[in-house]
């Protein structure tokens, strides 16, 4: 039997906190284990699989790790790394992944989705496509500073060997060690020795107390209200033309200097072991590419007084104005380096694009927004993480709820900062409340003029706030009076509005942290029951925006017998979809839509005729053979889907839905019993017990009629 095709996934695995950057492209089938990536990255970067390893997702935290290791694993929260398929932990481009190697050493890899190419049910075969940097022999060498204390001591050769490094650096010396080559070819072969596997391990299964969700994790049930919190989708939102964006993206300061530094690299630029440029040079480019116009010191001085303060530079880091741009050049690629000269990168000419001049943007806003999930970056006194026995890495996340509120600002429209502070730490105890103010504020604080510098957001800022901070950070730790609106609204903050480029930013970043966030008319090729689904999540004008869309892509005779044959069964997920079917159906208008559907009335596919049918009285049509019982069916079917889900989702809407369910179910409450839905009784009696306490009459009546329900099944 010839095996099903799947896609070919491209990954960038990104070695961390290495400068300039170390890391490898690959492409690999989706269907690919974890394990088996694991081994991959292994190869990549020279590791000799001799310590413990995981994979962890940003979004959940949830982790996969190798269940034949010696580790201790939390059922809630670990899943064995041989059950699941890369394709199933990085579902969109621009999703990342975290792979942990060595827990002391902490050598940590970030592993980004850049492209799903199209499947191939022949070549299955691993494949190096790309990387940078050469990777030595790092093992026990004590993680990334190491490596860079190592890489510093070979370039230095001129300095002893230092300690407990002695015998690696002398034997790189020798060798000749060129940290900036990378053997493309070489690491090819060797991957193409190891054969991708699937998953060889089932699911976990799901114990006491706790189940297993569609979207494949465990949960313990005690967390359903967070859990459903975490997996809504953000706010479907449109962009503006990708031209539009990168000619933004190329108006940004650090971004346009970057890339006439990457130019005036043309014919080679010496640099120093460090890899900057030679004090002389640094001081040319300044001059030459007049990167001085973006330091405010410098700009105020006149041409001869600029002259002699760049006369005084001794190294070409020391000047923020040339080295961000030149590190941001290193990181990306668009200068190379190799035997101790700079030259244009190889991607240079794609990345002078359209959409290569966004991608550097992006990039380098993610890796600046990445720094805000660590505690440690935030400026938090020492002394309040020990109080509260915080580490750095526990702030992981934080980030993306602060950008994420940001992002679902509609277009045009301010975000206020003091509100998001005060609706975040809503019904918290008093000192939790000023612990999510502190940190929130401190977010914002550098969130707010890194966001102004990208372009990505307009910055309003607020009053000076740094001795209020003070007062709550005392108030925490119980070692000083309150401020006088301690404990009434937070304090005062800045404002931010979304550039076009700033939404666009934030979505790959978002994504990339594991949060779906899908874009208007990304669905016009989906077929029905992936747009049903979508729709649920959607507001009103999003929705309305997405099925016109829909609709026009594909005519609306199609659109019909598409919608309809995605209406069939019984089943909770099935009602669901109906519930989300009645808006699209009711856009169809056309002769041959409506034909379609008076046919599907007429047959005796459930879910299909009754959905079908429903939609012509819509129209003002009443099929034949039906009316009152073709009601008490679709009141009993929009009620089931939410009800399916979980009945903390069926309490949530019969409270979003009260005005137009409750006086459906005053005037039928004592004859619902008779419906022949098969969800008939449950529904019932749980819309009995939720509405106890708001209306006990019409509660009554409707356990009776759910009484009734198994009194008739017991006949």
């Amino acid at each position: 039997m010839t095996a099903e095709p799947v896609p070919t996934y491209q990954l960038k695995i990104a070695l961390r906190d290495t400068s300039p950057p170390i890391w490898r492209r690959v492409t690999l089938p989706a269907d690919t284990s974890l394990g088996c990536l694991h081994d991959i990255i292994q190869v990549c970067f020279g590791w000799h699989d001799s310590h413990l390893h995981s994979f962890t997702e940003p979004s959940s935290g949830r982790q996969f790790v190798d269940f034949d290791a010696p580790l201790d694993r939390d059922p809630l929260r670990d899943a064995d790394e041989e059950s699941v398929t890369v394709a199933e932990v990085l579902p969109y481009e621009g999703g990342r992944l975290e792979y942990t190697y060595d827990f002391g050493d902490d050598w940590r890899h970030r592993i980004t989705l850049e492209k799903t190419l199209p499947a191939s049910a022949s070549d299955r075969r691993v494949r190096c496509t790309g990387g940078r940097r050469a990777m030595p022999y790092a093992e026990d060498t004590g993680g990334a500073w190491g490596l860079q204390a190592v890489l510093d001591a070979v370039a230095d050769r001129g300095a002893l060997a230092p300690e407990p490094w002695t015998d690696l650096v002398e034997t790189l010396r020798e060798e000749a060690f060129d940290p900036a080559w990378f053997d493309r070819d070489a690491l090819d072969q060797e991957l193409a020795e190891l054969v991708p596997r699937p998953p060889t391990a089932a699911p976990a299964a799901a114990g006491p107390g706790v189940r297993r969700c569609s979207c494949g994790k465990i949960h313990d049930d005690e967390y359903d209200e967070d859990l459903a919190a975490e997996s809504v989708p953000v706010r479907p939102v449109s962009l503006a033309p990708r031209a539009e964006l990168a000619a933004a993206a190329r108006q940004v300061p650090l971004i346009a200097s970057a890339l006439r530094l990457a130019h005036w690299c043309e014919g080679g630029r010496a640099v120093t072991s460090r890899d900057v440029l030679k004090p002389a040079l640094g001081r040319q480019a300044v001059q030459e590419l007049q990167l001085w116009a973006q330091d405010d010191e410098l700009i105020a001085l006149r041409p001869a007084e600029r002259d002699k303060r760049l006369a005084r530079l001794r190294s070409s880091g020391d000047l923020p104005c040339l080295d961000g741009p030149w590190q941001l050049a290193l990181y990306t690629d668009l200068v190379e380096i190799g035997a101790g000269i700079a030259r244009p990168g190889t991607d240079l000419p794609a990345a002078a694009g359209d959409g290569g001049v966004l991608e550097v943007w992006c990039q380098a806003l993610e890796d600046e927004l990445d720094a805000l999930n660590d505690l440690g970056n935030l400026g938090l006194p020492p002394v309040l993480l020990a109080a509260l026995d915080m580490r750095a890495e526990d702030g992981d996340g934080l980030a993306a709820v602060v950008l994420r509120a940001l992002y679902e600002v509609p277009d045009g429209e301010w975000l206020e900062t003091a509100l998001l502070v005060g609706a975040l730490r809503e019904g918290l105890p008093k000192q939790e409340a000023r612990l999510v103010e502190l940190i929130l504020l401190q977010i914002l604080g550098q969130a707010a003029p890194l966001l102004a510098e990208y372009q990505a957001a307009e910055v309003e800022p607020g009053p000076e706030t740094s001795g209020e901070r003070d007062h709550i950070l005392l108030d925490i730790l119980g070692i000083g009076g309150s401020t006088e609106n301690s404990d009434g609204a937070p304090l005062p903050g800045t404002r931010l509005r979304l550039t076009p480029l700033g939404r666009h930013g934030l979505r790959e970043y978002l994504l990339a942290e594991g949060v779906h966030a899908p874009l208007i008319g990304e669905l016009a090729d989906a077929g029905a029951p992936t747009l049903l689904d979508a729709l649920l999540d959607y507001d009103q004008d999003a929705a309305h925006a997405e099925i016109t869309g829909w609709i026009r892509h594909r005519g609306q005779g199609p659109a019909a017998v598409q919608l309809i044959d995605a209406c069939a069964g019984l089943e909770a997920d099935a009602a669901l979809r109906r519930l989300a079917a009645a808006p699209v159906l009711a856009e169809l208008d056309e002769p041959r839509a409506l034909a379609v559907l008076r046919k599907a009335a007429a047959s005796q596919v459930p879910g299909c005729a009754e959905t079908a049918a429903i939609a012509l009285v819509g129209r003002g049509e009443t099929p034949e053979g039906d009316g009152r019982e073709l009601q008490l069916w679709g009141l009993v079917d929009h009620l089931w889907g939410p009800l399916g889900v979980a009945d903390e989702a069926f309490a949530m809407f019969l409270e979003q839905e009260e005005d137009l369910v409750l006086p459906l179910l005053e005037q039928a409450a004592d004859e619902l019993w008779r419906c022949d839905h098969p969800a008939t009784g449950p529904v019932l009696e749980a819309a009995g017990r939720h509405l106890r306490a708001r209306d006990k009459t019409l509660a009554k009546r409707l356990r009776r009629s759910a009484n009734k329900v198994g009194s008739q099944h017991r006949r």
